[in-house]
């Protein structure tokens, strides 16, 4: 009996809970601590750490969350070209922070805009509108080398989900709400 007990002590329960990804203030000072495994990479010039810190930007379940704001065939287009969005959204930080100070240790600033109108039913002529209401906080980001005080700054949409900011495009609106998206 006692060898038994022992056993199923020792045997690993099937469906434990897995450690959740860590979660991020809805501030501007959340968003900057989601930056910061990115930075760290940037400045040790590790690429798989760059693209493993960025990650957290992407929408966890892409197709599902556009699936939940348009329509079936605009979140299909949508879920299509998403993931270009975010590489290519990585790829022109990267080259913004190498044209600024190479190998730098950055920081950076985030400052909140507030919403964006992109985000609601009717809003906009151009691009895929939602079928309902998505809360888009947009951010002003300042990247600021830590060795030359160089820095840039751009704007950029987030959307809040699973406890981290996702980036949902560069500029004045989210990339949905831009022309000739998804055609």
């Amino acid at each position: 009996m006692f060898c038994v007990l022992l056993v199923l002590l020792t045997v690993p329960l099937q469906g434990a809970a897995v450690p959740s990804a860590e979660t991020y203030k809805q501030n501007g000072q959340g968003l900057e601590k989601e930056f910061e495994a990115f930075l760290k990479a940037y400045q040790r010039g590790d690429d798989k750490g760059m693209d493993e810190g960025f990650a957290v930007f992407r929408l966890p379940k892409a197709k599902e969350w556009f699936g939940n704001y348009f329509s079936a065939e605009d979140a299909e287009k949508l879920s299509s070209v998403y993931d270009r969005e975010v590489s290519d959204a990585e790829s022109s930080l990267i080259e913004d922070m190498n044209r600024a100070d190479p190998g730098s240790r950055y920081h950076v600033r985030c400052e909140s805009r507030g919403e964006s109108a992109a985000g609601k039913p009717n809003s906009g002529e151009y691009g895929i509108r939602p079928l309902k209401a998505i809360v888009v906080e947009q951010f002003r980001l300042e990247f600021r080398s830590g060795s030359h005080d160089q820095k840039f700054t751009f704007i950029a949409n987030f959307v809040y989900v699973d406890g981290a900011y996702r980036f949902v495009g560069g500029g004045g609106v989210p990339f949905w709400a831009k022309p000739g998206v998804g055609r």
